[in-house]
């Protein structure tokens, strides 16, 4: 495996993530730098790229990719975009940073997976929280037994969703994949993935009112291990929540507000207690570090693609069980 002692960085997609989420830490990072980024929009690629101190700008994706100073493509173009983006920067041997979910299916992101092996290029999916310190930490409490033996789990991703003129590809099925599941909710099939099991199966129902893509979804599912797990995500709430609330045969572990770097751990005749971490930066800083340091290092991605394979394998369970009304397995 290579070991790259400075990571050039052109962006793909410089809208609302890559400004306030991933951008700063992929200038900010020691060993890290930004050479590129590309919008559409040329006014907003220029901007973008004078605020981020980058040293270039493009209106095509082709022409970023092709800037021989650049050795790594960071993707945050729209779902329906990741498997073009991510094919054209793997063939043109960079490495392939893609934002989740990582295409719109399986098929995509399985697509990207083979080429960047094919290419021999690293590839990384953007599913940060998992490096999250309170997420980290809640991970070792788990696998230390702080809970005992987990017996169930509940998720809960809350949220009210605003038509977004500027993103009507967000609520169209064909370009984003899904709704509130495929969208954020896809973290959260992430986070259960890792903190509880592999999902074997599922049960669930999604209802659509305001756009063509699932707006809520209520899913039961079950681990390899045989763990329930209830997945609750919407968009039609006034209030946000976005906990994993995780029931053991020694106490209770509610991870949440995640958002704010919380936990409480419940356990019998003693005094709940609270934790809270503080992340050093914007929310893709800790995932970019690591990133970062195993690339330098010759080391594997910290979140390779096929974590994304495997968390749309889930999703298109849901999908497929909420339009069948039964339950269905997930596909290995």
């Amino acid at each position: 495996m290579t070991n790259y002692r400075t990571i050039r960085w052109g962006i793909i997609g410089c809208g609302d993530v890559a400004e306030k989420k991933s951008g700063p830490p992929l200038y900010r990072t020691p060993g890290s730098e930004l050479v590129a980024v590309m919008r559409r929009d040329a006014n907003q690629s220029e901007d973008f790229a004078r605020r981020h101190n980058a040293k270039r700008w493009y209106t095509d994706a082709r022409d970023l990719i092709a800037d021989d100073e650049i050795n790594a493509v960071y993707i945050a173009s729209p779902h329906y975009l990741h498997r073009a983006h991510a094919t054209m920067a793997a063939e043109a041997k960079k490495i392939v940073f893609c934002e989740k979910p990582m295409g719109t299916s399986a098929r995509d992101a399985q697509a990207i997976v083979d080429v960047c092996k094919k290419n021999r290029v690293p590839l990384a999916v953007a599913y940060y929280r998992r490096y999250w310190h309170s997420v980290r930490a809640v991970k070792r409490m788990l696998s230390e037994g702080a809970v005992g033996k987990i017996i169930s789990a509940r998720v809960q991703l809350s949220d009210y969703f605003v038509q977004d003129s500027a993103r009507p590809w967000l609520t169209s099925k064909k370009m984003a994949g899904g709704g509130a599941l495929a969208n954020a909710g896809s973290h959260w099939i992430d986070l259960a993935r890792f903190l509880i099991g592999e999902i074997a199966e599922v049960s669930a129902y999604a209802e659509s009112k305001r756009f063509e893509v699932d707006e809520t979804v209520v899913a039961l599912m079950r681990t390899r291990d045989g763990i329930p797990v209830s997945f609750n995500v919407t968009w039609e709430s006034p209030l946000r929540i976005n906990e994993i609330e995780i029931i053991g045969t020694k106490g209770k572990l509610i991870a949440g507000p995640l958002s704010e770097g919380q936990y409480i751990l419940y356990l019998p005749d003693r005094v709940p207690e609270m934790r809270q971490f503080f992340n050093s930066g914007p929310a893709h800083t800790e995932l970019v570090n690591e990133l970062i340091t195993r690339l330098q290092r010759g080391k594997p991605s910290p979140i390779p693609g096929e974590e994304a394979v495997a968390a749309w394998r889930v999703m298109e369970a849901i999908y497929k069980s909420s339009a069948s009304g039964k339950r269905v397995r997930v596909i290995d």
